[in-house]
């Protein structure tokens, strides 16, 4: 699936104290481990991710979605949350959460059906953040193995 948000915007804010605080005082606070990277690195795309979402290509068993169901899909995220509205034509579930892990290539994504035929099972995949505007993902079967490539 690829995705296009209808709309973004997203904007960085922090308190205008931080502005001035000297160079090594951030710098000690910051703790140096890869769990500390790992962190960052999931927030960082969970922050790519968050959105509303415009399905425009989808291939489900080697075969192309007809255009018709893939306009009427519409993903929203926010952080480690996932909905498509009841129209949507193509969808993983209902209603969910989701795990990501951007330090494997490709990026890994677990979504939980909180809702629907498949509550409670697990669908595995791998997503790609390419821009700001543009995201895709391959997902297996609930329950099922892991895609290894798009």
């Amino acid at each position: 699936m690829r995705f296009m948000p209808r709309s973004f915007l997203s904007l960085i804010l922090i308190p205008a104290a931080m502005l001035a605080l000297p160079a090594q005082g951030i710098a000690q606070t910051k703790p140096a481990s890869k769990d500390w990277d790992k962190a960052m690195l999931i927030e960082k795309d969970y922050e790519a991710l968050t959105g509303r979402w415009q399905l425009v290509k989808s291939i489900v068993d080697g075969k192309a979605v007809p255009e018709a169901e893939v306009k009427q899909t519409v993903l929203i995220t926010d952080h480690d949350e996932f909905r498509f509205p009841a129209d949507a034509r193509v969808s993983t579930a209902p209603l969910g959460k989701f795990t990501i892990d951007p330090t494997v290539t490709p990026k890994h994504v677990d979504s939980t059906a909180l809702s629907g035929p498949d509550k409670g099972k697990v669908t595995r995949g791998i997503y790609e953040v390419i821009d700001a505007n543009n995201k895709r993902a391959c997902w297996g079967r609930p329950g099922g193995p892991r895609p290894t490539a798009f």
